[in-house]
């Protein structure tokens, strides 16, 4: 008597797991295939499975899949909410497109038998929130996706946007505007305004406005007090300058920034032990208030006097430089741009690049003019702390401040 053929052969044996029950059924469709004598190719058994004779007898949750599970008609309902159906739904349609899916999408993966009761049960588990744990449901307009969690997907745009500017940010000076991070970061003003909102960025900073507008962003942590106490100070001296006053108190300083900024710049700038963390060029007092107490008072070295010129050369190497010679400064631009468009324009060039484009310049004139161009925001420096170590050429030709060595040189806005 001949054998009957493999789709036959498949039906009774799911028959026979059927009269077994318990965890025996439904079954994955390789381990019905495991209980034949002898196991036959996976091949022939995707062949039986989408044969007529299959078909009229026993339904696969998913066509052309040996992990999917199988059951007999009369159970479709069952078959229909199992969680691994489910699970073999999502890993099927993630073979062929992108997480995540609207549950109409998924239930076009399993046949016609099924939608019905598929849709139904994939419906009530979102709204009992109920879905199985490799489940992830997300919210998306007026209504859900999902995804299987080991399958989440791809960033969107605008957050690899956002890490790409928390990359950059890493790598400038400390405290730099986000007008000056938009200029490096190349991006469209709408893209920028998008990667900047995004929790991936937000969380990561610290934003101090003032009140021309800038806005000053800070990588968050102890990278927030040294950018208090010398950038920040620094400008604020800067906004306060005028003919008739020298110094200014903590409570002048902060107006020109942010209410909402104003409480924690404050502790910072009188914190007793501030005269250690100063700028070069940045001198501090501390002022009695009366009944309003005492504050710092801060002031530029240069506008010190004293009974006894003489006596102001020890204060000298802490004076704020004069502004850089014309000639210099056109030199410099000219360097950067040439350099800059040879390297292909990425605003991004090496101090060691500079310094071989201007021989002539002494390191100390060189040094000294750049520091100014900073203050004015004509350019930025920023780190090699990214890569594991740098050559002996790049020491010697970059800046150390605070242990860092700040080599490449990047376009700012004056």
């Amino acid at each position: 008597m001949p054998k009957p053929n493999l789709g036959t052969r498949l039906v009774q044996e799911l028959i026979a797991c059927r009269t077994e029950g318990g965890d025996h059924y439904p079954i994955r469709l390789d381990h019905l295939v495991a209980r034949i004598d002898p196991v036959p190719e996976p091949a022939a058994v995707l062949k039986a499975v989408n044969s007529a004779v299959f078909k009229k007898q026993a339904v696969a949750a998913v066509n052309k899949r040996m992990d999917a599970r199988v059951a007999l008609p009369e159970d479709a309902a069952q078959l229909a909410a199992d969680p691994l159906t489910l699970e073999i739904v999502l890993r099927a349609k993630g073979e062929t497109s992108t997480p995540p899916w609207a549950p109409a999408q998924l239930a076009g993966v399993v046949p016609v038998l099924l939608k019905p009761a598929f849709a139904e049960a994939l419906g009530q588990q979102i709204a009992s929130d109920e879905l199985p744990a490799f489940a992830v449901c997300v919210k998306v307009g007026k209504g859900v996706k999902l995804y299987h969690k080991e399958q989440p997907p791809p960033p969107s745009p605008e957050i690899l946007d956002a890490e790409r500017l928390l990359d950059l940010l890493s790598r400038q000076q400390l405290g730099v505007t986000l007008a000056e991070l938009e200029a490096v970061a190349e991006l469209k003003p709408a893209a920028f305004k998008k990667a900047v909102k995004r929790p991936e960025f937000a969380a990561a900073v610290v934003q101090v406005r003032v009140t021309s507008k800038d806005v000053f962003v800070v990588p968050r942590g102890d990278a927030f007090g040294r950018f208090v106490t010398e950038t920040l100070l620094t400008y604020l001296l800067g906004k306060c300058t005028r003919p008739n006053a020298h110094a200014f108190p903590v409570n002048e300083l902060v107006a020109h920034v942010s209410k909402a900024d104003r409480p924690q710049i404050e502790r910072l700038l009188n914190h007793p032990d501030l005269a250690a963390e100063l700028p070069a060029g940045v001198g501090c007092v501390l002022l009695g208030g009366g009944k309003s107490g005492s504050q710092n008072t801060f002031f530029l070295l240069e506008h010190l006097r004293t009974a006894q010129p003489v006596a102001r050369s020890v204060a000298a190497p802490s004076q704020a430089p004069l502004p850089p010679p014309a000639d210099f400064v056109a030199t410099f631009d000219a360097a950067f741009a040439r350099i800059d468009r040879e390297r292909g324009s990425n605003n991004f060039v090496s101090l060691v690049d500079l310094r071989a484009a201007l021989p002539a310049v002494p390191r100390e004139t060189f040094d000294t003019c750049l520091r100014q161009l900073r203050r004015d925001r004509r350019y930025v420096l920023s780190s090699d702390e990214r890569y594991d170590g740098i050559t002996p050429e790049q020491q010697a030709a970059a800046i150390r401040e605070e242990g860092e060595f700040l080599l490449h040189v990047s376009r700012g806005r004056p």
